[in-house]
């Protein structure tokens, strides 16, 4: 039955991680009752004022559970640290003086003179104590997502390692192959050859892709346009092609083979429907740490994104590829007036 309490949520927080985060509330407030009563012989307040306590401090702390685990979630420990200590008299002295309103609204009562430094201290301790909690626990998610991640990017790679063994031939044995071809087409005939030379260069960058993790900036543009190449001979003069790369990224590396399939894309579902063609634009800039990575195209645009992905695996594979190395989303934009944009962040 908690088992079952995983699969729904309210607000990203399961229903068991509510559950264990309320109970740990209600044992606080029980342990403060009790330790209250027994200290002052059963003088120390009504159950009703404690509950009121308790229900109030909950409130208080929502919306700074919601600013460090959502809106700030990917900030350094160190900064939150520093809000927490900022935002700790402003969260006691608020929930006392909301406490105190609220019980003189319902006569229930409430510490007064020197007693209320029991109220703020134990405030204090108890935010100190939730919140520390709550900082390890989401700490504990975090890990165990990147081990999962890992572990998923081990298994594609062993698998990828052994599709690659099996389907693997003899490289020399298709270099000389290619080269024969090569040589057996007539010398007017000049522009086969340059396809044929063009061909085996893609074989041989796919070769590489099997073999390593990342690539260069350059290596991978290079054979973005060996690739375009081909595609011209095929479109001639309905397909042009821009790039916009920053001198200061050729030389960084990102994954082999994460951009000619955004490139196919664009070309087979942008360009090819369109009966004048246009124009694939690849842009690669460097914002602080990362690369910002865009491929867009002046084709015939897509109304239904979320049809696109069942197109063909070329951008599921590269969506699912960018999501396990660096857990990062490809978004799909309109590129006005016409056409699509894919852009993605490294």
């Amino acid at each position: 039955m908690f088992t079952g309490l995983h699969r729904y949520r309210i607000w990203g927080v399961t229903l068991a991680e509510l559950m264990v985060y309320l109970g740990m509330y209600v044992l606080s407030g029980l342990f403060y009752y009790y330790a209250v009563h027994f200290a002052t012989n059963g003088n120390g307040g009504s159950a009703n004022r404690f509950i009121l306590e308790q229900i109030l401090r909950l409130l208080f702390s929502v919306p700074i559970w919601w600013l460090m685990i959502r809106i700030l979630k990917e900030w350094p420990i160190w900064v939150k640290i520093v809000l927490h200590c900022a935002l700790v008299p402003i969260y006691v002295k608020g929930w006392q003086q909301a406490n105190y309103w609220v019980a003189e609204q319902f006569g229930i009562g409430h510490m007064w003179g020197t007693g209320e430094f029991w109220d703020i201290y134990i405030t204090t301790l108890l935010y100190i104590i939730q919140f520390g909690v709550i900082h390890a626990y989401s700490y504990h998610l975090k890990i165990k997502e990147q081990q999962a991640r890992e572990a998923e990017l081990k298994r594609l790679a062993l698998q990828s390692e052994l599709t690659a063994l099996k389907a693997q031939l003899n490289p020399h044995f298709l270099y000389n192959v290619f080269n024969t071809i090569s040589a057996s087409v007539p010398r007017e005939l000049e522009g086969t050859r340059e396809m044929i030379a063009s061909l085996a260069d893609l074989f041989r960058y796919q070769l590489r892709a099997t073999q390593e993790d990342l690539v260069p900036v350059a290596d991978e543009i290079a054979f973005v346009k060996k690739y375009l190449e081909l595609e011209k001979a095929r479109y001639g003069a309905r397909l042009q092609l821009q790039l916009d790369i920053a001198g200061d990224v050729l030389d960084k590396k990102i994954p082999p083979m994460i951009l000619q399939p955004l490139v196919e894309n664009a070309i087979r579902h942008g360009i090819s429907p369109k009966i004048e063609g246009g124009q694939v634009t690849v842009q690669i800039h460097r914002f602080g740490e990362k690369l910002q990575i865009q491929i867009a195209d002046t084709g015939v645009g897509v109304l239904d994104k979320k049809a696109i992905w069942n197109k063909g695996i070329g951008l599921k594979n590269t969506a699912q590829r960018l999501e396990k190395m660096y857990g990062t989303v490809l978004r799909l934009e309109d590129n006005l007036p016409s056409g699509l944009k894919i852009s993605f962040e490294l």
